[in-house]
């Protein structure tokens, strides 16, 4: 009887132990994908900023409704900042390399708009292909982090950028217009 109950109570307490460790692993997971999800929206929404304070100089957009969007970037671009923070602290080596290299895309984007240069067209186009290549492998090794089964549909040619007829109008998106 001693005998079935010490091996009731290990059972249990395995048990115990792997519903916690599981616990565990989803709740990180979790704050795993907010972060990924905060990351990569601020960082969706510099470049989207950036594309569209280009697209409207090129149309003629007044200096003084310049400068507010390039403010407006500036906002965007610390909260780009706060939330990569998050990702050195859970994020997995990998990740946080893409999200660095997706960094670097994003402020190649930023620079010639707060510089106040108009880039041509060809050079912006490489931009913002590398900024959706950034875009698509910081998503894959997110995935990969979380253990996201699929395949991962990735088109590395930026359907946004100045002069590109398939590009959407950023007018769709409010905020920053």
């Amino acid at each position: 009887m001693l005998a079935g109950a010490a091996g009731t109570y290990f059972v249990g307490k395995l048990t115990d132990r792997d519903r916690y460790a599981r616990e565990l692993r989803f709740r990180w997971d979790q704050r795993r994908l907010d972060a990924y999800t905060t990351y990569v929206t601020a960082a969706k929404m510099v470049g989207a900023m950036a594309n569209t304070i280009l697209d409207l100089r090129l149309g003629g957009l007044s200096e003084e409704e310049t400068m507010e969007r390039v403010a407006k970037l500036a906002d965007l671009e610390m909260e780009r900042n706060r939330a990569f923070e998050a990702l050195p602290l859970i994020a997995d080596g990998a990740t946080i390399e893409a999200g660095h290299q997706l960094n670097h895309a994003v402020w190649g984007l930023e620079t010639p708009i707060r510089q106040g240069r108009i880039v041509a067209e060809a050079e912006w186009l490489d931009l913002a292909d590398h900024w959706v290549t950034a875009l698509n492998n910081f998503h894959a090794a997110a995935r990969e982090s979380l253990s996201v089964v699929g395949t991962f549909s990735r088109r590395d040619v930026a359907a946004q950028a100045v002069g590109r007829p398939e590009r959407h109008r950023i007018d769709s998106y409010p905020e920053l217009t």
